[in-house]
């Protein structure tokens, strides 16, 4: 008797603890003894799987709502997250005054999701600077990798960007030739200019805090000497979903195109070019961008042959070949 009692106390536990770890989560979660990361977190369904969201350059997770509402309908476990410089946890350690390289934004989101006991492998989704985000942690930990969902991701510098600051660079050198600040300096006092003069512009949410423009400096310091594409070698096998927004106002094509190339095929799963939408596809056609992510999580295998794909938002169409697939319309 006394053993079946503590059976059925394990069992209990056991019980409780599951309904613990499975409660949704919105607010901080410790990832170290001086650090919180702000949590948005809707537990997956049964038998479903769950997609973890990495921001964009000047997103917070709020800028999600739209694109998540279908999937969590359909029962797909969503984890969002504020990472250091964005969002509730910029406003919690604010100001950003230091750099916030690549590799912390990796290391604390892979300990963020071991504090949630969220199981690998993990379903990444990265928009733009959070897609180089997500390739780097594939790429340092690829056994750790399901799905890579990268949309119009950093992979490398901009280009028309890096040679303006380079050439200023140069014009320093020539005019004040006893400068003795250092070319990488330089090129973070000239990045800030770019920031802080095109970036409110472009960008006008910068402006909606007095800590975010100095953040996204911050941010785009971190990240500028990344370059994800030279590490796709690392990437898992059938584990890259790439998605082009055709009127991208940031990204060409032909950059994007460059890093699908470098990416062996084993490594590719599906390229898709969302026809009618600007960079920040998520919030320009989220039904339809939406849908398509569902596709992947749900283990189409259409989309799991490295196959290229024609999207049309309002249509709720995607075409490769003789083949289409309805989804989401906007």
């Amino acid at each position: 008797m006394k053993s079946f009692l503590v059976v059925l106390m394990f069992v209990c536990s056991a019980f409780v603890a599951h309904a613990q770890e499975t409660k949704p989560i919105k607010g901080f979660v410790a990832i170290s003894l001086e650090r919180e990361l702000f949590v948005d977190y809707v537990p997956a369904k049964r038998n479903q799987p769950t997609l973890v969201l990495i921001n964009g350059l000047t997103y917070s997770t709020r800028q999600w709502d739209s694109f998540v509402e279908p999937l969590i309908k359909k029962g797909i476990g969503i984890l969002r997250y504020d990472p250091v410089g964005q969002g509730q946890t910029l406003l919690k350690y604010a100001p950003m005054t230091q750099v916030v390289p690549v590799k912390n934004q990796v290391e604390d989101l892979k300990t963020l999701l071991k504090a949630l006991n969220i199981p690998a492998p993990y379903n990444l989704g990265g928009l733009s600077y959070g897609g180089g985000i997500a390739a780097e942690f594939a790429a340092a930990d690829p056994e750790l990798i399901n799905a890579l969902i990268l949309m119009a991701p950093f992979t490398q510098p901009l280009e028309q960007t890096d040679k303006w600051i380079k050439s200023q660079i140069w014009a320093t050198r020539n005019i004040f030739p006893y400068n003795k600040i250092s070319d990488d300096d330089l090129y973070d006092h000239f990045l800030h200019q770019i920031v802080y003069l095109t970036y409110p512009q472009a960008e006008p949410i910068v402006l909606e805090n007095p800590f975010k423009l100095e953040a996204t400096f911050r941010l785009v310091q971190g990240i500028r000497k990344a370059r994800p594409i030279d590490n796709t070698q690392l990437l898992p096998a059938k584990s890259v979903h790439l998605m082009i927004a055709r009127q991208d106002q940031y990204i060409e094509t032909k950059v994007l195109d460059d890093y699908w190339n470098a990416v062996p095929p084993s490594a590719r799963a599906s390229r898709l070019y969302v026809n009618n939408s600007e960079h920040k596809m998520v919030e320009a056609v989220p039904n339809f961008t939406a849908a398509w992510v569902y596709e992947i999580l749900k283990g189409n295998a259409k989309l799991y042959e490295g196959r290229d794909f024609e999207g049309y938002p309002f249509e709720g169409e995607v075409r490769s070949g003789q083949d289409q697939i309805k989804v989401g319309r906007e």
